[in-house]
């Protein structure tokens, strides 16, 4: 319930274009995000697939496992792939933890584990992450791992559970917010890493306005060069020639390597 509701207000927000800005510089076009929220929306619609004592969930297991390679793929041979394996790693712990010490096995633990995966997973894959695809692969590869690891504690080595399950018993809910979570937490912490500069940058103009004069030249020039693997039409992105300087500043590349 909690993962409908969440792609479906992202929805919105994508379709009215509210979240180009933020989609292009992930490279990705903004009609094909809406086709990834819609993907998983339908998805989680339907019944997991059942063999024997397996079950996995389209939403939660199939889906991310793609989207996540996919994000792995575009991230490329860099440091922000390291940054995005490391970062599913503590994830999938963050996960492992939660649905250890909240099994769902009841409707107040479910929400429990969905609320400490998706709010704790999403800050640690911003901070470990530091990128929006490093952040995005870290929560969808991680949660899946965790959620893996805990299965198999459940049905092999404590014996509680009939079923093998994968992607079930709110794990699509904790994806969901948990890519949100991240999403925003980075948003807002390169609002403060603006703001901190642009003061520091006055500060020093007061001192000494020839330096300031050629350093902000230098970061007009740094803020320009958008680095990203085209996810979509290239048409759809916005050319950072066109981007106003408001937004150029607001939406800076992320925390810098």
């Amino acid at each position: 319930m909690i993962g409908m509701i969440l792609l479906a207000v992202l929805a919105v927000l994508i379709f009215f274009g509210l979240t180009d800005r933020y989609f292009a510089k992930m490279g990705v076009a903004n009609w094909v995000a809406f086709l990834i929220v819609l993907a998983f929306a339908v998805a989680a619609v339907f019944p997991p697939l059942t063999l024997g004592t397996v079950s996995l969930s389209y939403a939660g297991f199939f889906l991310p496992v793609m989207l996540g390679a996919v994000a792995m793929f575009a991230i490329g041979a860099n440091a922000g792939l390291l940054r995005a394996i490391v970062g599913a790693l503590s994830v999938a712990g963050v996960t492992l933890a939660a649905r250890v010490a909240f099994p769902p096995v009841s409707y107040t633990a479910a929400i429990a584990s969905i609320l400490i995966v998706g709010f704790a997973g999403g800050i640690v894959s911003y901070i470990i992450g530091q990128h929006r695809l490093a952040a995005l692969a870290s929560t969808l590869g991680g949660i899946v791992l965790g959620d893996f690891i805990s299965a198999m504690l459940f049905r092999f080595a404590i014996g509680n559970t009939v079923m093998f399950e994968l992607g079930l018993n709110g794990i699509f809910d904790s994806l969901v917010l948990s890519a949100i979570v991240g999403s925003v937490t980075l948003e807002v912490a390169n609002v403060i890493i603006r703001a901190v500069e642009r003061n520091s940058a006055a500060t020093r103009s007061a001192h000494a306005p020839v330096l300031y004069n050629t350093e902000a030249a230098e970061d007009n020039d740094f803020d320009d060069e958008h680095k990203f693997l085209p996810i979509g039409d290239a048409d759809d992105l916005i050319p950072p020639a066109e981007e106003d300087d408001i937004y150029d500043e607001y939406f800076h590349d992320d925390i810098k390597d």
